[in-house]
């Protein structure tokens, strides 16, 4: 078994554990993530809108380690355009310090990397 066939599913499990937790905190209004979106200037319920993408994509990745595979690619897409957007965000619409850029720029490319992995193997 190759060393990507073995760290393709911690990689997704991981993203998938992730970005449950981060839609789940949007979801419920955790303060910091209230005051972060309040910064970037977005409404109350874009704040629910991202949450619940962030959820499922997460919940998508999950379920597609053990049942549907085709559940990790529509999860891992859900994860890059969220996470696009994110970067967009810390570009365009408040002026952040490039390490506000790093987490999402890695959770774009594990995402971009579980979604290639599972289009290649059908």
């Amino acid at each position: 078994m190759s060393t990507i066939v073995t760290a393709i599913p911690l990689v997704q499990g991981l993203l998938g554990l992730i970005m449950l937790a981060a839609g789940i905190a949007k979801l419920i209004g955790i303060d910091l993530v209230v005051e972060d979106f309040d910064r970037y200037g977005y409404p109350a319920w874009f704040r629910f809108v991202t949450g619940g993408i962030e959820a499922f994509g997460g919940l998508g990745l999950l379920v597609g380690l053990v049942f549907a595979p085709i559940l990790a690619v529509l999860g891992g897409l859900l994860i890059v355009a969220t996470m696009a957007g994110a970067i967009l965000t810390h570009l365009f619409r408040v002026d952040d310090p490039l390490w506000r850029f790093v987490g999402p720029a890695i959770y774009l490319t594990a995402g971009l990397l579980v979604t290639r992995f599972h289009l290649l193997s059908f």
